[in-house]
């Protein structure tokens, strides 16, 4: 008769056992949560104190601003991106999304500056209970502003 194959086990397991590595990916999710933070402080940090005076201004409007020019298109404008929650259709009330436009206006120059942008983008999103959200988009140009005088010119 001939002998079945024979599996020999050793003591010397050449793996990692699992507390390792449950610590290896806690430190490593510890690590990307840190850079993502520092990113969003760097990315969000020039504009914290508009947001907050938008945000007193207008309450659970929940303010999101951005600005600056895409790094692959070199000759696209600067653009200050200001995202607001409203509470109605902002697509029917001309008036009122004018003033509001106005005020966000007076609130970029005084926390922020304008001047060294181009453009001044302004969405305003209503989210509907069940249904899409509707959003209105209004858009000023920093020259136009300027020279009717709500806007200081550039130092550079």
């Amino acid at each position: 008769m001939t002998e079945p194959n024979r599996v020999e086990t050793g003591d010397e397991l050449s793996g990692t056992s699992g507390a390792w590595v449950v610590l290896g990916l806690l430190v490593f999710g510890c690590l990307l949560i840190g850079v993502l933070w520092f990113y969003t402080v760097l990315h969000t940090g020039p504009f914290q104190e508009l947001r907050n005076a938008i945000d007193s201004e207008f309450p659970d409007s929940s303010p999101q601003v951005e600005g600056g020019q895409r790094k692959i298109h070199k000759g696209s404008p600067k653009i200050l991106r200001i995202t607001l929650r409203v509470h109605e259709d902002p697509r029917h009330d001309d008036q009122r999304v004018g003033e509001m436009v106005e005020r966000l206006v007076s609130l970029a120059e005084q926390h922020h500056g304008l001047g060294g942008y181009e453009i001044l983008d302004v969405y305003l999103v209503w989210f509907r209970p069940e249904n899409k959200a509707v959003s209105r988009h209004e858009e000023r140009e920093v020259r136009l502003l300027i020279e009717a005088g709500q806007v200081a010119p550039s130092g550079n």
